[in-house]
């Protein structure tokens, strides 16, 4: 079967994918722009035809989640979060672009001669180990809450407040994710003790609901605390509204009136002091009843699921659970917040001045990481300038330390992207590594030791062994700290060392 022809192939004139429809170029860019910050998979599929008959197909893919994405007249270019993660495609050859009915995926098509490429690009979902692996990744500074919905509350809450002029030196982005993370706040506490064994280049800022004890009490007396490593852990500071209910979630940083606003269908959140906690019946309307209430339910607290419109007679919570003409009539929380992130009518004027209280506290963990003392090598010293700091049999941390002109110091620190390389010196004894920073380059030697190459190994086998740069100007104030070579790149370089050691 031949697809090519020598005349120039008119413009989405191909047949489409049974699963999407032919688009303008201009529209797979709109979509393609709304990528940005998303994971998507790429499945870059080519299929070479030859003139008798014969053909072949081959297909490489990829996933990861976009940082930026350009467009000129030329081409399109989409980076990830890594060196390595980056998508280059030209505008030259390209016959035909597709989509999906619901957007979440763009189809090119190439032909030149007798090759035929077909490339998707697709949103997708990634699992939690791999979303929580971005907390650790993070390029700048970052706050990770205890729900789903508390970085909607804060994220808009931010952006409000700057628009007023405030705020605006907090440069920091939220960890954003939906059910594919189960945060809660024993996975957030664990989570945030073990970022705090690593050195972070940025702040990490943990951020607690106030409605547990426990949590509370950990942080009773201290608007943050510090847990080393550029690592913060906050609790909700209690709102002047809500001194005398201190128990609260992030919803309750709005008035009563607020958390009540209808949206179009009429649903809203309720609170547990609007109905008999032993009846589970609303005081006000005869037909509305909930099941989530009972004497030891905090009177502020946030219901947003089984609040039932019941035209029965109902005596008891048996009977409201037994009742089958009920409706749920209540909003999700989530539906809540997403209404409020959205600027949705007419959530889009709650106010959001009790926010004020969690980036005052923030500022403050600002000041302290502009101002913090310089840090000191732990671990031992392998080579010059060199720490090997173990944790356990199996987990370590290589740490570099080195000094430069405070120019270069400043580019290494606002870098998001280092390209490195790994090679033997001349006489064998060491190993060099160098590293590209924009317009910085170093290079450090290693002295090849037992304890050196079996952190290696160890490196190629577990990806929780870190190399982390550690950068101080000329005058030795400490200016960056950050993690390096933590892709599959570098345990290909680590094995090509290993390779020629053999070979001596």
């Amino acid at each position: 079967m031949r697809f090519f022809k020598e005349n120039k192939q008119e413009y989405n004139s191909l047949a489409a994918d049974i699963r999407l429809y032919k688009i303008p170029l201009e529209r797979a860019e709109e979509i393609i722009k709304t990528f940005k910050d998303k994971w998507i998979y790429v499945n870059f599929i080519t299929n070479i035809y030859k003139y008798n008959d014969d053909s072949s197909q081959s297909g490489i893919y990829s996933k990861f989640r976009v940082r930026d994405i350009y467009f000129d007249d030329n081409s399109i270019r989409i980076y990830g979060l890594e060196d390595s993660d980056r998508l280059f495609l030209s505008k030259i050859n390209l016959v035909q672009t597709e989509c999906s009915i619901e957007l979440d995926e763009v189809k090119l098509i190439y032909k030149e001669k007798n090759m035929f490429n077909e490339i998707y690009i697709k949103m997708y979902l990634p699992n939690m180990e791999r979303r929580l692996h971005e907390i650790e990744e993070s390029k700048n500074h970052l706050i990770i809450t205890e729900g789903k919905t508390d970085w909607k509350h804060l994220k808009n809450a931010l952006l409000k407040l700057k628009a007023e002029g405030k705020f605006n030196q907090l440069d920091i982005d939220f960890f954003e994710y939906e059910d594919e993370v189960q945060m809660g706040n024993d996975v957030l506490k664990r989570i945030c003790s073990y970022q705090s064994l690593f050195e972070n280049e940025k702040l990490k800022i943990f951020i607690f609901d106030s409605d547990d004890k426990k949590i509370n009490n950990e942080h009773r007396g201290h608007d943050y605390i510090y847990h080393g490593n550029n690592v913060y852990s906050l609790v909700l500071p209690i709102p002047k509204h809500r001194e005398a209910t201190p128990l609260i979630s992030i919803e309750n940083y709005y008035q009563d009136s607020e958390i009540k606003t209808k949206d179009a269908d009429h649903r809203r959140l309720y609170l547990a002091n609007e109905f008999d906690l032993a009846t589970g019946k609303h005081s006000i309307f005869e037909d509305v009843y909930t099941l989530l209430v009972n004497d030891k339910t905090e009177i502020n607290h946030i219901i947003d699921n089984k609040v039932y419109k019941i035209n029965d007679k109902i005596n008891n919570k048996k009977d409201i659970f037994n009742n089958n003409t009920k409706t749920n009539i209540a909003l999700s929380k989530n539906r809540f917040a997403n209404y409020i992130l959205d600027g949705v009518r007419p959530f889009d004027t709650i106010s959001v001045q009790s926010f004020e209280l969690v980036f005052e506290i923030i500022v403050n963990i600002f000041e302290k990481y502009y101002h913090q003392d310089k840090k000191y090598a732990v671990g031992e010293e392998i080579s010059p300038g060199i720490y090997l700091e173990k944790h356990d049999d199996y987990f370590e941390v290589l740490s570099i330390h080195g000094s430069c002109s405070k120019e270069i110091a400043l580019q290494i620190r606002e870098a998001t992207h280092v390209i490195y390389g790994m090679k033997l010196s001349n006489d064998k004894t060491n190993v060099i590594l160098s590293l590209q920073f924009q317009n910085a380059k170093i290079e450090c030697s290693i002295q090849i030791s037992e304890k050196f190459l079996d952190f290696l190994y160890k490196k190629t086998q577990n990806k929780f062994n870190r190399i982390e740069l550690h950068i101080c100007d000329e005058e030795k104030n400490f200016i960056s700290h950050k993690e390096i070579m933590n892709d599959d790149l570098c345990v290909v370089l680590i094995q090509g060392i290993f390779n020629e050691l053999r070979n001596l």
